[in-house]
């Protein structure tokens, strides 16, 4: 019952941080092993639904930091992005075309966007997650936004000059 009841939200969670569907459906696997192997664990200090969606979010860190191989970094003085790439852009965009956008970026800037923008996470708290430099995760995050960014405003090119 708790598999069936709990599905669709650890899906969620996981679909946004795998590379593609097949990933996401291992992580949610992973996850319910984790969470059915400590359930003894739960003292209740979270919501039910806290409690199995920290063990989503650092199951798929896990299988991030495992699957991450020599992933060149810059440090967000170096990057040439700004912060200027942020809200008007994503205000009129539909969420779930926003969310399939996000599954495209490469796994560091995809894993560190969804912590800062979906997840709250504050900057150094990602850096310690992820075991990296505070400046790669603002480095990661600003690309995110740029990549984002210059779809939206490519996918709006199109569809203006095609509608002429």
């Amino acid at each position: 019952m708790l598999h069936k009841a709990m599905y669709g939200f650890v899906s969620s969670i996981c679909l946004r941080y795998a590379n593609g569907k097949e990933e996401a459906q291992e992580l949610v696997q992973d996850v319910f092993v984790k969470v059915f192997t400590k359930i003894d664990m739960y003292d209740g200090a979270l919501s039910f639904y806290g409690w199995i969606k920290t063990i989503a979010i650092r199951t798929c860190i896990d299988r991030y930091r495992s699957n991450q191989t020599l992933v060149k970094t810059v440090d967000i003085e170096d990057a040439n992005c700004t912060d200027s790439t942020t809200a008007e852009v994503f205000l009129a965009m539909d969420a779930q075309h926003l969310l399939d956008l996000v599954s495209k970026l490469p796994p560091s800037y995809r894993t560190a966007f969804n912590l800062f923008a979906v997840e709250g996470y504050e900057y150094h708290e990602i850096a310690t997650l992820l075991d990296v430099h505070i400046g790669s995760v603002k480095s990661n995050i600003s690309k995110a936004r740029a990549k984002l960014k210059a779809w939206i405003i490519a996918e709006n090119t199109t569809t203006v000059t095609h509608a002429r």
